[in-house]
């Protein structure tokens, strides 16, 4: 928890929420609903500001999760 409170205060005001965790999933498709792991499980997720893509994958590059060996998935937020 402190390698991650340290990354989230390196980001500053890039940091929109800083997340949580998250629990059991499940998905929901036309064909029915199915456990939200066999699908690959989202452990959490965080909220941050960036020109691009490119720049949020710069921000979170050494994320201690990535350090450790995870993965994170980083996605844009799509206006309506």
């Amino acid at each position: 928890m402190a390698a991650f409170q340290a990354w989230a205060a390196s980001v500053g005001g890039n940091m929109i929420d800083p997340g949580a965790p998250l629990g059991l999933s499940k998905v929901v498709t036309s064909d029915g609903v199915t456990d939200g792991a066999a699908t690959g499980k989202l452990g959490g997720y965080t909220v941050i500001s960036a020109g691009t893509l490119d720049d949020a994958i710069k921000i979170v590059e050494d994320h201690p999760f990535v350090g450790r060996g995870g993965a994170l998935q980083v996605s844009e937020a799509v206006s309506p």
